[in-house]
Formats: C-alpha cells, sequence, structure tokens
C-alpha cells in the first residue's frame, strides 16, 4: 500500500510547509518602517514609508534571517516532490494525475504542494533582495496567500491517510491534528536551525527565543493529539465500523504501535527523543537571553527525526496488522 517514499513524501512535506507557514507569519509580522522604504509617489527624501507606496527593502539582518529559511523550506518541499514522483513512477503518470478531472486526495495533495513552492519561490526572492520593486502591500498579500496554502499541505498529510478508511487506525479525525501539530513543530525547528546555521540569530535573539516557545507550546499539543489518538485506537474507537475483523485489525494495529516489535521506536524515537527531549531544550532557549546554537541544532535534530518517526509508526502500525490478517 503505502512504501518509505510515501512516508518520506508526508514528512518533507509537512515539514517545508511548515516553514513556510513560520516564515509567511514572521514575514506578515515585520515592522513596516524596518524593512519598507517610500517607493514610487512618496517625497523622495528616502524617509521610511507612511503610505499605501512602501517598496520593500529589507536590510542585511532580514535578508540573512527570512532568504536562507525560505531556501531550507523550498529544499524539503523538493525533496518531497521527488518522494512522490518516485513513487509514482514515471513523469507521466504524474501528469495524467494531475490533469485528472476525477478527484483525488493525492493530485489534491500535489497541487497544494506545487502551490505552495511557487509562493514561497517568490516570498524568498522578494526578502532576498534578488528582485527589486516589490511593493509591501503586494509581498504581504504574497505572504497570506502563501500561509493559507502551507496550512493546506499540512492539513493534506493527514487527510491523505484518513481517507484510506480500509484502514481503521487512521480513519479519526485526530490522524490529521496529529500530522498538522509534528508538521508545525517540524517547520519552527528548520527556520531556528537555518538562523543558526547563517548567524543570523545574534541578531534576532528574541524572535528565536518566542519561536522556542511556540514550539515548545506545539511539543505539548501535539503529544496530547498523540495520546488521544493512540489512546482512542486502544479502546476501540476508530474506523468506520467497530465490528468483526475491522475492529480486530484496529486493535492489532493499536497494540503494534504501542506495544509491538517495533514499539521501542515509537516510545524512544518518537515519545523521548521527539517530544521529551526537545520539550526540554526548547524550556530552556525561550529563557536564554542570547543564542546556543548547539543547543537549538540538538532541539532541530530531536524533533525531525521525531516527525519522521513518527509518520512511519502510524503508516506501519495501521497497514501491518491489515495485511497480516487478509493473509
Amino acid at each position: 500500500m503505502l512504501g518509505p517514499l510515501i512516508v518520506c513524501y508526508l514528512f518533507l512535506g509537512g515539514t517545508g510547509a511548515g516553514a513556510c507557514l513560520v516564515l509567511a507569519v514572521l514575514g506578515l509580522l515585520a515592522p513596516r518602517e524596518l524593512v519598507a522604504v517610500r517607493g514610487a509617489g512618496g517625497d523622495g527624501a528616502g524617509r521610511r514609508p507612511a503610505g499605501a507606496h512602501a517598496v520593500l527593502r529589507p536590510p542585511a539582518a532580514y535578508r540573512r534571517f527570512l532568504a536562507p529559511g525560505y531556501r531550507a523550506a523550498l529544499v524539503a518541499l523538493a525533496l518531497g516532490m521527488v518522494c512522490l514522483l518516485a513513487d509514482v513512477g514515471r513523469a507521466d503518470r504524474l501528469l495524467l494525475l494531475l490533469t485528472s478531472p476525477a478527484f483525488s486526495h493525492v493530485a489534491v495533495g500535489a497541487w497544494s504542494l506545487a502551490v505552495c513552492a511557487v509562493l514561497a519561490v517568490l516570498a524568498g526572492l522578494a526578502w532576498d533582495g534578488l528582485v527589486r520593486r516589490w511593493r509591501f502591500a503586494a509581498v504581504q498579500v504574497l505572504q497570506a496567500a502563501l500561509a493559507l496554502a502551507a496550512l493546506a499541505v499540512m492539513l493534506y498529510t493527514g487527510l491523505l491517510l484518513q481517507s484510506l478508511s480500509a484502514v481503521p487506525l487512521w480513519a479519526t479525525p485526530w490522524l490529521p491534528v496529529l500530522f498538522v501539530l509534528s508538521s508545525l513543530s517540524c517547520g519552527v525547528v528548520l527556520v531556528l536551525a537555518a538562523a543558526q546555521l547563517t548567524g543570523a540569530a545574534s541578531a534576532f535573539a528574541t524572535v528565536l527565543g518566542r519561536l522556542a516557545a511556540v514550539d515548545a507550546a506545539v511539543i505539548v499539543l501535539e503529544a496530547a493529539a498523540l495520546a488521544v489518538f493512540a489512546g482512542t485506537a486502544l479502546a476501540g474507537v476508530g474506523g468506520d465500523f467497530v465490528a468483526g475483523r475491522t475492529a480486530e485489525a484496529l486493535e492489532a494495529s493499536a497494540e503494534a504501535l504501542v506495544a509491538g516489535e517495533a514499539a521501542w521506536l515509537f516510545w524512544g524515537g518518537l515519545v523521548l527523543a521527539g517530544l521529551a527531549v526537545p520539550f526540554a531544550l526548547d524550556v530552556v532557549l525561550a529563557r536564554l537571553r542570547r543564542p546556543r546554537p548547539a543547543l537549538a541544532l540538538v532541539a532541530a535534530a530531536c524533533v525531525l527525526a521525531g516527525g519522521l518517526v513518527m509518520r512511519y509508526c502510524v503508516v506501519e502500525a495501521g497497514m501491518h496488522p491489515l495485511l497480516a490478517m487478509a493473509s
């Protein structure tokens, strides 16, 4: 049914989209008096804009912060597309899938991913300063559209599995919630890691501290969603039917997730390394007054590894018991 390439596609697409959402919000919150100058229609004195004809002129600190973040997000989105293409098998099959008038969750996801990537390229160019004469208002609209597209991709990665109602473990509304929160956390740490690697962290220590606090809050929500997702499955609540072999498959999937042969990956790779450790590090980073690159990069690595492990565990626990029963 779903192989490792789809797991990577779900992870990379969600991570890239999460980073795009974070970057778009940061761009929307950037003070206009710091990142724009008066353009056509101004007084020509070079004073900061007060009217509608502001032109984006990001200073070096903002270019070094936001532009590399967009590049990192685009790498994740591009790799996700490569995984999707490799799973489909041939480029003509993907083109046929995209142009087919029939509704398909995979087609919707691919289109959402493509739109998100195109908008991210434009936003990255705007903040990189390579293309000048960007109207500040136009960039704000672009970033709002990017935020919506990114949110659609984040939500889709969970809806894709939920739509496969033949797998009882996935047929729950808690799965998209879990995937959205995981994608957001992965996106936050990708932005944090990019800022540390480019040296922009020193100029945005306060912003990064607040991002670490946001990530800590998201991790708490993700842990709660994971607990409800696993708990309802263990209690037999899920799927379109809760009788017969469907109930047996749901019970087998839930047990495989938390107590099966790969349970060590769930508890060690996801719960401990992917949630508990980065939460503790985020709390420390949120309280510090200056950057701690080593702590930030360790926290980012843990969150990203945990996001990949979560998707792998959910996919494997849903499929293998069902395939075993069918055989």
